[in-house]
């Protein structure tokens, strides 16, 4: 009996620090079928391989030091605008403990990033972007995270194919 328990609470532990994720609370609160999101989540398998195919030494380092990369974004410019109220007032209310570091607030977009460092090895990151375009983009980062090598990557992330789109 005390085993199944032990292994009950386990789970549910489990479950609810999975459940904590930015992008997985924001989705559970605010998708909506009519408003259709783009999810791309890629693991630390997949970093490790996009680590072991690029040439550049900086990307490879990057990549093995993630533990994941979540992007949700949105084109439709109605749906997005709406997104980026939402995101943003989870990660006031809901993500208190990381901190704005960056915020631009521009005539024809916005951008927000938050972080929290929980030691040199770990850190998390949220970027919110509302672009010129009207179009959405949330990143969540996970891990040791270069600041150097950042903007690299996110160029990298946007143009590999093999980095399936998934409609939530």
């Amino acid at each position: 009996m005390r085993k199944t328990i032990l292994i009950m609470i386990v789970l549910l532990s489990s479950a609810s620090l999975l459940a904590n994720g930015f992008i997985t609370q924001f989705i559970e609160r605010y998708s909506e079928e009519n408003r259709p999101l783009n999810n791309v989540n890629i693991g630390k398998t997949m970093l490790d391989k996009m680590a072991a195919n690029t040439e550049d030494e900086e990307l490879k380092n990057a990549f093995r030091e993630l533990k994941s990369i979540r992007i949700v974004s949105s084109e439709n410019a109605k749906d997005a605008r709406y997104y980026f109220q939402k995101a943003n007032e989870l990660v006031t209310e809901a993500f208190s403990d990381y901190e704005e570091v960056v915020s631009v607030n521009e005539k024809d977009s916005k951008i927000s990033v938050w972080m929290k460092k929980e030691d040199e090895d770990k850190q998390d990151l949220i970027l919110i972007s509302l672009d010129e375009n009207s179009k959405l983009t949330i990143i969540t980062v996970s891990g040791k995270i270069d600041f150097n090598s950042f903007s690299k990557l996110s160029n990298t992330l946007r143009k590999d194919p093999d980095i399936p789109v998934e409609e939530e």
